[in-house]
C-alpha cells in the first residue's frame, strides 16, 4: 500500500513540477567530497529535495547524448547526474562515472530510493561505465547514447545483466 501511495506522490510530482521552470545555480547547500564515503544531512527536506531532482529530471529527458556534455545541447551520463544535482540540489559531484562511483555511501538493492544513483558495466572495464538516477518503480533516468537522456526500467534485460551497485548521495 505505502509503494503505491509512493508511486502516486512521484507522478504527481512529476506532473506538476514539470510544468514549472528548470531550476537553475541555487544557492549550494552542501557539497559531497569526490571519494567522501560520509554524506552530511541535507539542509532541505527529503520532499523538497525529491521535488527538485524529478523537476531538473524533466527539463533534460529529450536532451541528446553527447560524450563530454553536460548542458542543454547534449550530455552523457555522469554528465547528466552531475548536472542534475548540481541544479536541482547545489551538490558537487565528481565528472566521470569512475568518481562517482566513489561518492557517498554504498547502498543495497532493497535500500534503493529515489535520488540514489544506479551503476551498471556497460564496457570491459573492471569499474562502472555507465550511471543513472534512480527514481523508483525500478526505474532510472540516464544519458543513453542511442536515445539521450531518458527514463529505463532496471528490469529489462539488458540492464539487469550489466547492473552493478547503487550509492546514496542524499541522505534520509
Amino acid at each position: 500500500m505505502k509503494l503505491i501511495a509512493y508511486i502516486s506522490i512521484l507522478v504527481a510530482l512529476l506532473f506538476f513540477v514539470g510544468c514549472a521552470p528548470c531550476p537553475r545555480y541555487l544557492p549550494a547547500h552542501r557539497i559531497v567530497a569526490p571519494t567522501s564515503d560520509k554524506v552530511e544531512k541535507s539542509k532541505i527536506s527529503t520532499e523538497e529535495a525529491s521535488g527538485n531532482l524529478l523537476g531538473t529530471i524533466n527539463c533534460y529527458i529529450g536532451t541528446p547524448y553527447v560524450y563530454g556534455g553536460e548542458d542543454k545541447y547534449g550530455m552523457d551520463c555522469s554528465g547528466f547526474v552531475q548536472t542534475v544535482f548540481r541544479e536541482a540540489l547545489s551538490i558537487k559531484l565528481p565528472r566521470t562515472v569512475a568518481q562517482q562511483w566513489k561518492a557517498g555511501k554504498s547502498i543495497s538493492d532493497d535500500e534503493l530510493a529515489f535520488g540514489d544513483l544506479a551503476f551498471f558495466k556497460t564496457s570491459k572495464k573492471k569499474a562502472p561505465s555507465h550511471i543513472g538516477i534512480y527514481i523508483g518503480a525500478r526505474k532510472f533516468a540516464h544519458a543513453s547514447s542511442s536515445l539521450g537522456v531518458t527514463i529505463s526500467q532496471m528490469s529489462d534485460k539488458y540492464w539487469a545483466k550489466r547492473y552493478v551497485g547503487a550509492r546514496r548521495i542524499i541522505l534520509r
